[in-house]
């Protein structure tokens, strides 16, 4: 368990995708990957993410929850640099997840002048290793994937999915956007809502991609391939909380159908204006 209080506090963001500062020189290929960057502010990360460290060690939320895409494209250096920007934290627990970005992304590189050059990727072993602190809080772990649940305090449950595709080693190939739920850890999620119930804990699940199409026109690839079977679950078990990213803006849906769910949606945090919940 995180915490025994009831009044407990927890925070939300989404896509920090950090480039580590040690993975660029400032040069003339990083100025170009940025200004390729969809908006992203890749000079400043770092920056950002320790104010935001700070703000939290003066506050004390019970815990930091990051919805995925840590990485800028799936640089072991920098899932490691996140994690020790964190460390300092005593108060707040970090609870991590994977994005469509992190796990043997082909795009990882550094930059170095007027070159790029291939960069360490990050497998689904050196994963948890980064970030054993994380799942060392867990009540379970899905072996087929990279998803855990924890107990946050005597009223709460935290479902926390790996919605992502990835092969079984390093590639050159470009990232996956889409993503879906395996049926293995569909299988796992449903013991967790049901172990939940048995024992009166309140499900929120925890997600990189989104349950619901929350833009009616951009949404083909940002929504699960199967989010069906994963409503039929929602709705089985009445969780009524869903956080997810990916879509990289802010936005809340409330139950859609028969699906009892509100899915809370958080934006990019390497773009302004560094949003969190």
């Amino acid at each position: 368990m995180i915490t025994d209080k009831l009044n407990a506090e927890f925070w939300v963001i989404s896509d920090p995708h950090l480039i580590a500062d040690s993975m660029h020189d400032n040069g003339q290929a990083f100025s170009r990957m940025q200004k390729t960057s969809q908006g992203k502010d890749l000079y400043y990360q770092e920056t950002v993410l320790s104010s935001f460290m700070k703000m939290a060690q003066e506050k004390k939320p019970a815990a930091i929850i990051v919805t995925g895409d840590i990485t800028f494209n799936g640089e072991r250096v920098s899932a490691e640099r996140f994690r020790d920007i964190f460390r300092p934290l005593k108060d707040t627990k970090l609870l991590i997840l994977p994005g469509n970005h992190d796990i043997y992304d082909g795009w990882s590189r550094e930059f170095r002048g007027k070159k790029q050059f291939y960069a360490g990727q990050i497998s689904p072993m050196f994963w948890k290793a980064i970030f054993d602190k994380s799942y060392g809080h867990c009540e379970s772990e899905d072996r087929s994937s990279l998803a855990y649940s924890v107990q946050f305090n005597p009223q709460y449950f935290l479902l926390m999915l790996d919605s992502n595709y990835y092969g079984s080693e390093e590639t050159t190939e470009a990232p996956h956007t889409r993503g879906g739920i395996g049926k293995k850890q569909l299988k796992w999620i449903e013991e967790q809502l049901r172990w939940a119930e048995q024992n009166h804990l309140r499900p929120i699940v925890f997600m990189h991609h989104n349950l619901y199409a929350h833009n009616p026109v951009v949404n083909h690839g940002y929504v699960l391939d199967n989010a069906h079977d994963l409503r039929k679950l929602c709705a089985r078990y009445n969780v009524k909380l869903i956080f997810s990213g990916h879509i990289h803006a802010q936005n809340i849906l409330g139950p859609q159908g028969t699906t009892p769910t509100t899915e809370i949606v958080t934006s990019s945090f390497c773009s302004n204006d560094q949003g969190y919940g």
